[in-house]
């Protein structure tokens, strides 16, 4: 993720939304014992550094295809899409990245 970018990951309901660091995005969710799955998420379409873009959607992809969580009252680990994705809680509704995507 190049630096200064802030991606961050909020559920409500059955909707997730969220900054993927250059558009906003959002979506449908459901979770039931330790899979999820994610329909298809709808972004804003601003414009920003290609290597921001590239980050960007590299984040959607490996959320959207996402299969598996693991979550404590503090992180959320979202597994099985194009790569796994690792959070900690910012507040008790959202999240935020803990590190990049790792592949």
């Amino acid at each position: 993720m190049p630096t200064g970018i802030r991606i961050d990951l909020t559920f409500s309901g059955e909707q997730v939304s969220g900054s993927s660091g250059c558009n906003t995005y959002g979506g449908l969710f459901q979770a039931i014992g330790g899979s999820i799955s994610l329909g298809a998420l709808h972004s804003t379409q601003m414009a920003c550094d290609h290597q921001v873009m590239e980050a960007e959607a590299a984040y959607l992809r490996a959320l959207e295809g996402s299969t598996a969580y693991e979550a404590t009252s503090t992180t959320l680990h979202l597994t099985g899409g194009a790569a796994d994705l690792s959070f900690i809680a910012a507040t008790a509704a959202s999240v935020s990245p803990s590190a990049s995507p790792t592949q």
